[in-house]
């Protein structure tokens, strides 16, 4: 602990060089109580959530040791139903109220893929390499594309087509009614250590914006794939005369569109604030490396990083507000509404955090929790990495 402590403390001071004073002011970077779930919950700090059901979709004595969850769920208001993935290789509709399973899907490897439901039919990607078109109602396949690497991002779904990247570099865009190839962009993997993990896609403006494991952000046309710009976030490593060698240059992060300007992270070379018509850099935090994932609230910027943890940035001048650790596997976060965060931890539990401090109130989800939850109204669906998929509703404190 002292070690990652030390870099925080570097980190701050660093901030206050790169930022400003008053961009500084209540910087409260260095928290590192990591909450413990039998202290958390039960007792509960806070009633902010109530266990509603548990559909356990595949045997715990099947499942590979210390597995990793991702997957999303997707919920169908009109039909009652919540889609899911499963490491039993399947793909699950049950009743949203209960759990009662309605119909399973086969596919060749498990389903950690980020569900997406538009016009009755269910888009989610496979470890086997390959999307998956499938009605909603009967969960009959529509049609496979397949690919040469796990889908695990939720893929893009327009009226014509579908947008998806793998953990191979390739983004591709295919017909929506026959799943056919459109298009497709590619960009080899650099030589050497790579993060694990990849970014997913953003799609707005007309332009599809992600990252790459050779540290290039990227804006595609949606026309035809061709790049409108490119960041090589790399080039700012080799400036630097202290980075290490062989250090990992990956952007996994999934871009985000914020108050006008584009946000990724490098692992190696920061946090990113660029220009989304022409990638240039407006400001960049390069003391903020490992950050895996980027979320918003629509005002704040939330980085998580295996260094920093959970860190919330103002968004206009990169300012860090707060910065928090909640255990291994804090790689994502979601607002929950009322002032809320949502933080997986895949060693314990999915935490309900206080998004103006930072702080813990409720930890529900028993077994770790690597994936997002959907949130359908009041409802929240979330799977476990011991292969589970919970409901709980959210209450007023």
């Amino acid at each position: 602990m002292l070690p990652v402590k030390r870099s925080l403390l570097l980190g701050a001071a660093l901030a206050a060089a790169s930022i400003g004073a008053p961009g500084c002011a209540g910087l409260h970077l260095g928290t590192r109580d990591r909450p413990d779930l039998n202290e958390v919950a039960p007792p509960l700090r806070h009633d902010l959530a109530h266990f509603e059901w548990r559909a356990q979709l595949v045997a715990a004595t099947d499942l590979e040791s210390h597995p990793r969850n991702r997957v999303t769920p997707a919920v169908d208001a009109e039909r009652g139903l919540v889609y899911v993935g499963g490491l039993d290789h399947g793909v699950h509709a049950l009743r949203a109220d209960d759990g009662l399973p309605i119909w399973r899907f086969q596919t060749l490897g498990a389903v950690e893929g980020s569900a997406v439901l538009d016009g009755g039919t269910v888009f989610i990607g496979s470890n086997d390499g390959a999307l998956y078109a499938l009605d909603a109602t009967t969960g009959v396949q529509r049609w496979r594309f397949a690919t040469t690497a796990e889908v695990v991002r939720a893929p893009i779904v327009t009226p014509d087509t579908v947008f998806l990247v793998n953990a191979d570099d390739t983004v591709f865009a295919v017909n929506r009614v026959t799943g056919a190839q459109r298009w497709r962009y590619h960009r080899e993997p650099p030589g050497g250590i790579t993060a694990s993990g990849h970014a997913g896609l953003l799609f707005t403006r007309g332009r599809l914006f992600t990252g790459f494991s050779d540290g290039t952000i990227v804006a595609l046309d949606q026309g035809d794939g061709t790049p409108t710009w490119e960041r090589d976030t790399a080039a700012d490593a080799e400036e630097n005369d202290s980075v290490e060698a062989h250090r990992v240059i990956d952007v996994d992060t999934t871009p985000v569109m914020l108050d006008g300007s584009l946000f990724a992270a490098s692992q190696s070379t920061g946090l990113y604030a660029l220009d989304p018509e022409g990638g240039g850099v407006r400001w960049r935090i390069d003391w903020m490396t490992s950050v895996s994932s980027l979320a918003s609230d629509g005002r704040n910027l939330y980085a998580t990083s295996s260094t920093l943890g959970l860190v919330k940035v103002d968004p206009a001048d990169g300012s860090v507000l707060w910065a928090r650790d909640y255990g291994a596997g804090s790689m994502q976060v979601a607002d929950a509404g009322a002032g809320l965060l949502l933080v997986p931890s895949g060693s314990q539990a999915l935490w309900l955090v206080r998004a103006r401090d930072g702080e813990v109130l409720q930890g529900i989800g028993r077994g770790g929790v690597t994936g997002m939850p959907a949130r359908s109204g009041s409802w929240l669906f979330f799977g476990t990495n011991l292969g589970a998929l919970q409901a709980y509703r959210l209450t007023s404190d």
